[in-house]
């Protein structure tokens, strides 16, 4: 009698195995998983108008056209889009923690007053404190307070200097001529000529020459702050604007130091460009065993 109860009970024990194994077989995937929230929805290569303001400062305002990023307040400038983009990729950090705007005073977090308000475009950011462990800096955006890295938005970095493109000469200037204290270089058919003739010097120094002055960047560029100049330089250019034909121009640049640092006042701007003391021996003069720029 015991034989054919534990046969049935073994046969109910296949069937309950063969549907389990059919309801996992036929079991839906899960959905895969959503990917992390950003910041703002708004997308980084969108975004055309920067407004930052700090408590005691100018209100710094930066927009995009067609040729890149200016700086319109408070002064007018050229700005460095890699710069400009450190800032406009806040939109896209992923919050490591996200909560609704608590009742009571802000001042904990920092943003009552915050260290900085950043509007781009029209997605407005107040930037807190650091949080005092775990490097992440507090910021409300529309109804909510997220954690970020502390170093995607670090309000000291919030100013009109850490925009400015430290390129020298803009990306229009195509310099014909150059009118150094103690010599000139012109450009005759495409070949650049140096008056008074050096010696032993190449084609290819004085190429590397005019490069260097093309390609000129600054460690850091700065307010012009009245020191007297020592000398002046004149580039004679070529502008070239779309659909215009290329105009005739001179850029005066004032030689402010050469030690301990290279200092060169654009006095169109207002600005100084500041470059290691090395880099003088490539903009302002011309020696045959001077290495390449």
């Amino acid at each position: 009698m015991n034989l054919p109860r534990r046969g049935l009970a073994n046969s109910a024990l296949l069937i309950v195995a063969a549907v389990l194994a059919w309801v996992l077989w036929h079991k839906p995937a899960s959905p895969p998983a959503a990917p992390p929230a950003r910041l703002a929805p708004v997308r980084g290569a969108t975004i055309t108008d920067i407004t930052i303001a700090r408590p005691g400062r100018p209100v710094i305002r930066l927009q995009r056209d067609g040729t890149g990023w200016r700086l319109l307040h408070p002064f007018k400038a050229r700005a460095d889009r890699f710069r400009v983009e450190a800032l406009t990729d806040i939109v896209a950090a992923k919050p490591h923690d996200e909560f609704a705007i608590p009742k009571g005073s802000l001042t904990a977090f920092g943003l009552a007053p915050p260290r900085a308000t950043v509007s781009l475009n029209h997605e407005r950011i107040l930037v807190g404190r650091r949080r005092p462990f775990g490097n992440l800096r507090y910021v409300l955006i529309g109804h909510s307070i997220a954690l970020v890295p502390a170093e995607s938005i670090h309000p000291r970095r919030l100013t009109t200097d850490s925009f400015l493109s430290t390129k020298l000469l803009g990306d229009r200037i195509h310099p014909v001529a150059f009118a150094l204290p103690r010599l000139s270089i012109t450009r005759h058919h495409g070949i650049w000529h140096v008056t008074p003739t050096p010696a032993h010097v190449s084609n290819d120094r004085i190429n590397a020459f005019v490069d260097a002055w093309r390609y000129a960047r600054a460690l850091s560029v700065t307010r012009y702050h009245g020191a007297p100049p020592l000398g002046r330089i004149a580039i004679h250019y070529n502008e070239q604007r779309a659909k215009k034909v290329a105009s005739r121009h001179t850029l005066i640049i004032d030689i402010l130091a050469t030690q301990p640092e290279l200092v060169l006042l654009r006095p169109d701007q207002g600005l100084e460009y500041h470059f290691p003391q090395e880099v003088g021996q490539h903009l302002l003069a011309l020696a045959a065993h001077a290495g390449t720029p």
